[in-house]
């Protein structure tokens, strides 16, 4: 007699959750991927600038083998398939203020095995001609990634529906509970949803929903800036982060900047640190004539206070699986294979167990 596949109900069609949607659905189990917006990546991965390194840790952070191991997997095909990769730009300059803080940098990744090279003023603006000051020294790191989120979300969602996978936008989840030792989600119009495994990867919605269960796992919100503004003409090919500025462009020209984001009230707040951030890259880059603010979005990024993020089944729970955590789009693909390696053949994933309280 044929084995019936395990349901899954997968919370959250974002970077963790359709990375998950689709290394479960090629492993044959029945997934249903819910989407309370109207598209994969609409949350916060949309708002999240797509950097894919390891630079941004220092070497000594508890996390570091971790995004080692998350950045490592976008070069297996089995977990990241290259054609999702289209688009993609490869390489990252990063400079602090002092050419001693640079070099200090540089180095202390160089000894932790990374590809990274320090390159001098002349060098820089070889390669990135549009600098107007360029800094005496600049670290180099061929291998990061530049990429859409938003596009690798729905990537992943096309690839699990087309293993078999059942995708439903526009479904919101608003508790989960057990019943006869099976997790049940319940909807907003009072549905109940019941599984085999509930996997929760909604993000910051993911703790509220756990406080359903009268458990509280921890997380937080950190928000962050995410800025676009049309450009007419390439301006750079590589992910430029300087001390007062941090952006990328994307392959219809976009310029993507990131920024840190203290909120005062103000609703318009964030577009006008947009503009003065445009300030900024006139400052430093030679850019065309023309350059506007797109759109200026804050996006609440999951966080804990040891700044490490959450994968595996819930203590105290059965079939209650979590996936949340910053920074999420380095990490989802090799979690989404972790996760489904767990969940359909009981393989640990080497992670620490996820307390509640």
């Amino acid at each position: 007699m044929t084995q019936k596949p395990p349901r899954i109900l997968i919370v959250g069609a974002g970077m963790f959750g359709s990375a998950m949607a689709y290394h479960l659905a090629i492993g044959d189990a029945d997934v249903v991927l819910l989407e309370a917006g109207p598209a994969p990546g609409c949350g916060v991965t949309g708002r999240a600038f797509g950097w894919i390194n390891v630079i941004n840790r220092p070497p000594q952070h508890p996390g570091y083998a971790l995004l080692k191991a998350g950045f490592d997997a976008y070069r297996d095909p089995l977990v990241v398939p290259p054609q999702m990769l289209e688009g993609a730009r490869s390489g990252s300059l990063i400079w602090h203020a002092t050419a001693g803080e640079t070099e200090d940098f540089g180095l202390s990744h160089q000894r932790a095995g990374e590809a990274v090279e320090l390159l001098d003023r002349q060098a820089l603006a070889k390669l990135e001609p549009c600098l107007r000051n360029p800094p005496e020294l600049a670290v180099l790191s061929r291998n990061d990634l530049a990429l859409d989120p938003a596009r690798l979300a729905r990537a992943f969602t096309d690839a699990a529906v087309r293993a078999g996978a059942t995708v439903v936008f526009g479904q919101d989840v608003v508790g989960v509970e057990q019943v006869d030792g099976r997790p049940v989600l319940r909807s907003e119009k009072g549905e109940a949803m019941v599984a085999d495994v509930v996997v929760l990867a909604a993000g910051s919605g993911t703790g509220k929903l756990m406080q359903a269960l009268g458990m509280d796992i921890g997380v937080r919100t950190a928000p962050a800036l995410l800025l676009r503004y049309a450009c007419s003409t390439p301006v750079t090919s590589r992910i430029l982060r300087m001390p007062r500025l941090e952006l990328r462009q994307a392959a219809d020209h976009t310029l993507v900047v990131a920024a840190s984001f203290v909120d005062d009230g103000s609703d318009d707040l964030p577009r006008r640190l947009g503009e003065a951030r445009l300030a900024v890259m006139r400052d430093e880059l030679d850019l065309p004539e023309g350059v506007t603010l797109l759109s200026a979005e804050v996006g609440q990024r999951p966080t804990f206070d040891d700044d490490l993020p959450r994968l595996g089944f819930a203590s105290q729970t059965r079939g209650i699986y979590l996936a949340v955590g910053h920074p999420g789009v380095i990490l989802a693909p090799l979690f989404g294979k972790l996760a489904a390696d767990e969940i359909l053949q009981g393989k640990p994933t080497g992670l620490a167990a996820i307390p509640t309280a």
